[in-house]
């Protein structure tokens, strides 16, 4: 299983992907798949081999989604911390048909280095935006409900198994 290594402080924490799932629940499983491997590949960008301080990262992200937000926060506390800012309108990766809402996430570090990962388009079917519409218009089925959540949770698999660059575009910016 993946890991990632995070420092707080003096101490070299290893995080793993259950970790994160069992902090999250159940409700947006491809979401926290996603946002764990996007710090991932945004750390090893940064980072190489190198653990990042929690205290040194700040997210912008395009999803303002439970999913995403749950597994920055887990990692880096960056929600905690002041560190964390929401841009549906970031302009990277708008693939929902329906409403702006970005899956592009900007990690930076203290000392002036970012990089934008974001999700390749295409990786979510347009059923699933379909389903996210639905729910918000509260026009779900139960059968509907049923088949959602098997679907999030085939995408978070997907999202574990698929190689970096089979999931994510990373672009250091600065």
């Amino acid at each position: 299983m993946s890991t990632i290594y995070i420092k707080d402080g003096k101490e070299l924490l290893e995080i793993g992907f259950p970790e994160v799932r069992k902090y999250h629940g159940n409700i947006a499983l491809m979401a926290v798949a996603v946002g764990f491997r996007s710090l991932q590949a945004a750390f090893k960008e940064l980072y190489g081999e190198d653990a990042p301080q929690r205290k040194e990262i700040s997210i912008l992200s395009g999803h303002g989604g439970p999913g995403f937000r749950d597994a920055f926060e887990f990692v880096t506390r960056a929600v905690t911390r002041g560190a964390y800012t929401v841009d549906v309108n970031y302009p990277q990766a708008q693939h929902d048909p329906h409403r702006a809402q970005g899956y592009a996430y900007v990690i930076s570090s203290t000392d002036g280095k970012s990089v934008e990962v974001s999700l390749r388009d295409g990786f979510l079917p347009l059923a699933f935006y379909d389903y996210l519409k639905k729910g918000r218009e509260g026009t779900m089925t139960e059968q509907d409900t049923e088949t959602f959540t098997e679907m999030k949770l085939s995408l978070c698999n997907r999202a574990l198994e698929l190689s970096q660059d089979e999931l994510l575009t990373v672009k250091r910016i600065s």
